[in-house]
């Protein structure tokens, strides 16, 4: 068996003859980084041995979790440091070629595309924000400073014992409901706020706690494409929101800078090519 061409990124030539990409190793942490030049911009790449990366035994070992954990985390180290020295347009997963002029034709299909994008990306970061809360925290503030709650009490104070019991367990609901309602527009505000120090914004899958393993709710998952200018004030935005936020169960969880990730239409995919 031979070797294939292993691609994780797009950038301009220029800069990666700059950034010296041969330093690294590849997904298999023995094979170096290099890269093929296509016109003005070069795709770097390293090799890997088609024992482990061709086509059917691919489909094998991404079925091993222990493997797939490995090599994924690898490729996403690999483009960490790619990412810090260039402008980068990352490749998904396993982004394999069989020869050079497979790499080449994906070219001469998008160069315009992928230059666009590359101007696009120049100088700029990816940040992550998950936004969560403690639904507990949240309606024991609700309760005690919402005027239509705080009225609804005092009404069942003067009550039955029978009649308060059944118009407490409708007060819960109502303010169950309140609850609902108050993260969904309190993290949509959020987002609006962040979304002002942007470039662009889109927005993630929000995850259960069978998922996240934490206790709080999480009401909001984002990824922010931010010039890095506006990095500074972005996070103080966060910050400020995170002091604001915290004496009724919300919680901001920022993380970056991330090569683009959801900012990176590239139109490849997974698996060996050509």
């Amino acid at each position: 068996m031979g070797e294939l061409f292993y691609l994780y990124g797009v950038t301009w030539k220029e800069e990666a003859q700059e950034a010296g990409v041969t330093q690294w190793k590849g997904v298999d942490g023995s094979h170096p980084l290099f890269y093929i030049e296509l016109g003005n911009l070069a795709a770097v790449v390293s090799f890997v041995d088609e024992s482990e990366f061709g086509e059917e035994v691919l489909k094998e070992k991404t079925n091993e979790m222990e493997w797939l954990k490995k090599k994924a985390f690898r490729h996403h180290e690999v483009l960490m440091q790619l990412n810090d020295g260039m402008t980068l347009i990352p490749m998904k997963f396993a982004t394999i070629f069989k020869k050079e002029e497979n790499i080449q034709h994906k070219a001469s299909v998008y160069e315009t595309e992928w230059e666009t994008l590359l101007q696009q990306l120049l100088g700029t970061e990816e940040w992550n924000v998950k936004v969560y809360n403690r639904s507990d925290l949240l309606k024991e503030h609700t309760a005690s400073r919402h005027p239509e709650v705080m009225k609804r009490k005092e009404d069942i104070a003067q009550m039955s014992k029978g009649m308060q019991y059944l118009q407490t367990k409708k007060l819960d609901s109502f303010i169950e409901e309140m609850v609902s309602q108050e993260q969904e527009t309190y993290a949509r505000n959020l987002h609006r706020r962040f979304k002002e120090f942007c470039v662009d914004t889109t927005s993630k899958k929000v995850w259960n706690k069978n998922v996240t393993g934490k206790d709080e709710e999480m009401c909001w998952n984002g990824a922010y494409l931010l010039k890095k200018d506006q990095v500074e004030a972005f996070l103080e935005q966060i910050t400020t929101a995170q002091e604001d936020g915290r004496e009724a169960g919300w919680m901001i969880e920022v993380t970056g800078p991330w090569p683009p990730y959801h900012f990176s239409d590239t139109k490849t995919v997974s698996g060996v090519q050509g």
